[in-house]
């Protein structure tokens, strides 16, 4: 279940707004491709990413893990909005003081992608609002480049 939350979601959309794409921080063509198909994303995956304020084609550490037999590819990472995580699990469970996992029942599956929120932030930007949280994804993203990988 996601977590409850208080976002500031004109906090966050500004925020992305003057932000670049992920492509120019990155220009493999793993992120190349991601950024296109975020176009094909089911409308419920793209309303959800909208009330939050994420423009899903920027900012967000994104990775290719792996190619699946129909074509598509596993891509996860992770997008940070402005808010404050109020109760509910974390996706992230620590295992020991260094190492924690993604736990996968926490989870919520939105047309096949996988969400989860965190109270641990990685990466974030410096410019972004605080206080900040970190919103996790897990999904198949169909292949849209002519460029195969």
């Amino acid at each position: 279940m996601l977590r409850n939350t208080k976002i500031d979601v004109e906090g966050t959309k500004a925020f992305y707004h003057a932000y670049h794409q992920i492509t120019q921080g990155c220009d493999c063509i793993y992120c190349k491709n991601y950024v296109i198909a975020t176009e094909l994303l089911p409308n419920a995956v793209k309303v959800f990413y909208q009330s939050l304020g994420i423009d899903p084609t920027k900012e967000g550490e994104v990775s290719e893990y792996c190619k699946n037999e129909d074509g598509s590819h596993l891509y996860g990472g992770f997008y940070h909005v402005k808010g404050r995580i109020i109760s509910g699990p974390d996706c992230w469970i620590k295992t020991s003081e260094k190492v924690s996992h993604l736990e996968t029942n926490n989870l919520v599956e939105i047309s096949g992608i996988k969400f989860g929120f965190t109270h641990g932030v990685s990466l974030l930007l410096d410019g972004f609002p605080n206080p900040a949280v970190q919103l996790e994804f897990e999904g198949n993203i169909p292949w849209v480049l002519e460029e195969k990988a």
